[in-house]
């Protein structure tokens, strides 16, 4: 994407049920190890069950309230548990606990960080020169992209959304919510297809008709704020700024009411990226940086990769673009650690995007391409458009015609899928203008006496004269027309 990237979703990455025998954390680390790390650094005293059980139930992401219901103790109580494990993870690192109170986010991203036991890609040291030369891992984009999702069609969530209206007809607001929003598997939940695929209306829809009564009780104001970032990401991805913006600044003042740490991160990055897409740069500026100053403080590994983007994206619109790709650059090897295919596939589209302006196509069209594989098979529908767009307005800039036509093409399906009836417009007018182009150029070399074939970058099965780009543009409009 040029400007357009989007890449804040503040939601939790590796939520899972609480299960007696907690054996999602011998799926995700070297669990054992870490448990004897702890009692060495202890002289041996260990965790009684209740303590262990919490540990690893923070360690896979369980909220709080979570782990409570499943253990059938008081939520203050679980609190009261971590306290011991949370002193032994001090103790085991000392030098990257030194400062802030120890939390879930942090205390699971530490574990994450020295016992993952599904190795991660990284990328690679840069030289600090003029000009970094990256030599970024080039399976990055692979990670985690064999997946099964459950959701693969609109039609097969629809169950889900009658259901949703129905509870909130009941006035069941807190049911409706996590009947579209999973935290025990967010990523096959209704919200994250229909956010990943494009259904940015829907999404509108079905948060609109949430905050419109609801009137959340204590225990209820984390999907409150929950609700008020998905709603305000979607209007940001439409253009609804300002309305994004609105919701934002309200997840800010009830976090900050509540003591939610992360949230208030979170909700300072997507500040940051919305005041981006108002070209209100210092703004963006002090809330992104700001968000990447709590995130880094309290481990949130997720929402610093996203300042980070949010401040490549600035940087490139400043014009400076060194800056900016070192940006992208560090937000993708934090993404990659995370093991974040749809976060990777953003960065390095950025990264490409950033090289097409720069006029460094050949590598942008390297960074594009990854970007654009890992975006497909990771199932993030507008990370994929805006990279095929962008990716023919690369190859168009080395005269690679045919090429840049069949991205184009790609790019007005996926454009056209999701309903986005001006970017599937811009597709067509751009083959449209590409092909008279190229129909001009071949009259001229046939005129001057040469063959086409020294034309080597025009494909002539792919050309379509003027009066047939225009039947197809009618088409276009009469079939928009027709859906609107």
């Amino acid at each position: 994407m040029s400007s357009k990237y989007k890449d804040i979703e503040p939601m939790p990455k590796f939520t899972d049920k609480l299960k007696e025998d907690s054996s999602e954390v011998y799926q995700l680390y070297e669990w054992d190890r870490f448990y004897q790390d702890l009692l060495n650094c202890n002289g041996g005293d260990g965790l009684n069950r209740q303590q262990h059980r919490c540990l690893k139930a923070i360690a896979i992401g369980s909220p709080h309230d979570q782990i409570a219901k499943e253990l059938n103790i008081a939520t203050t109580a679980v609190t009261d548990y971590l306290k011991k494990p949370y002193d032994l993870i001090k103790m085991l690192f000392p030098d990257e606990t030194t400062e802030g109170n120890m939390t879930p986010t942090k205390a699971r991203y530490l574990i994450l960080s020295n016992y993952k036991k599904i190795s991660q890609s990284s990328v690679s040291s840069f030289d600090q020169k003029d000009e970094p030369n990256y030599e970024v891992n080039k399976n990055i984009e692979d990670i985690s992209l064999i997946k099964e999702y459950t959701w693969q069609t609109i039609e097969q969530v629809q169950p889900y959304i009658d259901n949703f209206h129905n509870l909130c007809n009941s006035e069941n607001y807190t049911k409706a919510f996590y009947t579209i929003f999973d935290t025990d598997d967010y990523e096959n939940c209704v919200y994250k297809f229909l956010s990943s695929h494009g259904y940015l209306n829907i999404v509108i829809a079905l948060y609109e008709r949430l905050i419109e009564s609801w009137i959340p009780r204590k225990g209820e104001k984390w999907e409150f704020i929950t609700t008020l970032a998905c709603l305000g990401d979607a209007h940001d991805r439409m253009g609804n700024h300002e309305i994004a913006i609105g919701h934002y600044q309200n997840c800010l003042e009830i976090a900050e009411e509540i003591d939610d740490i992360d949230n208030i991160a979170g909700s300072l990055v997507n500040l940051g990226l919305a005041y981006f897409y108002l070209e209100n740069y210092e703004e963006a500026l002090d809330y992104s940086r700001l968000g990447l100053e709590i995130a880094r403080e309290i481990g949130n590994r997720e929402f610093e990769a996203n300042a980070l983007n949010n401040l490549g994206l600035i940087y490139s619109k400043l014009k400076q673009y060194q800056l900016a790709i070192d940006y992208y650059h560090f937000s993708l090897e934090v993404k990659s650690k995370l093991n974040d295919p749809q976060g990777a596939a953003g960065s390095l589209i950025n990264i490409g995007d950033t090289y097409c302006q720069l006029e460094k196509y050949e590598q942008a069209i390297s960074f594009l391409q990854r970007g654009i594989e890992a975006a497909h098979h990771s199932h993030h529908n507008q990370f994929e458009v805006n990279g095929r767009f962008n990716l023919a307005l690369a190859l168009e800039s080395l005269h690679h015609y045919s090429d840049a036509i069949s991205a184009y093409e790609e790019a007005f399906k996926l454009y056209q899928q999701m309903e986005m009836i001006e970017n599937a417009k811009d597709c067509r007018k751009a083959i449209i203008q590409m092909s008279k182009a190229i129909k001009e150029d071949i009259s001229d070399f046939m005129e001057n006496g040469c063959n086409t074939d020294d034309f080597e970058n025009v494909d002539l099965k792919n050309n379509f004269d003027a009066e047939t780009s225009e039947k197809l543009d009618n088409e276009v409009d009469d079939d928009f027309d027709h859906k609107e």
